[in-house]
């Protein structure tokens, strides 16, 4: 599907931008939450994105992902972009045990996230992105 949306003009340099409120941690109640996730980051299943449309098999799982992260940093995406909590894609991929994966990103200069960083804007100005 990546593909097909790549060949017929997707911007994989766009980001998205959400909102949601969530039950905070600690007995804190309810939190507003923003959230901004790129392409690489959706692929690593970053985002909450929710349940998927149709289950991929595990055994498939890997190379799936590290198929769509090579798409998509072939068209340039910054593999160090961060979401609102400080966390990549690397970070997806490690949690996620991905070795592959995390090598690919590893050896195009990918880096861990961090809990706070500067912040880049993302090119439409919108939200920030923050950036190690």
């Amino acid at each position: 599907m990546l593909r097909l949306l790549l060949e017929h003009g997707a911007d994989p340099k766009f980001v998205h931008h959400g909102e949601k409120v969530v039950e905070g941690r600690t007995g804190e109640g309810f939190q507003h939450r923003k959230e901004a996730t790129t392409a690489l980051m959706a692929a690593t299943a970053m985002g909450g994105g929710g349940e998927p449309w149709v289950e991929i098999p595990s055994s498939e799982r890997e190379a799936l992902i590290l198929d769509a992260a090579k798409l998509i940093v072939d068209r340039g995406v910054d593999v160090n972009a961060a979401n609102t909590d400080g966390r990549t894609a690397l970070d997806a991929a490690k949690t996620l045990k991905l070795e592959r994966v995390v090598a690919f990103l590893t050896e195009h200069g990918g880096k861990a996230g961090v809990k706070k960083g500067p912040v880049v804007v993302d090119r439409d100005k919108d939200a920030p992105l923050s950036r190690r």
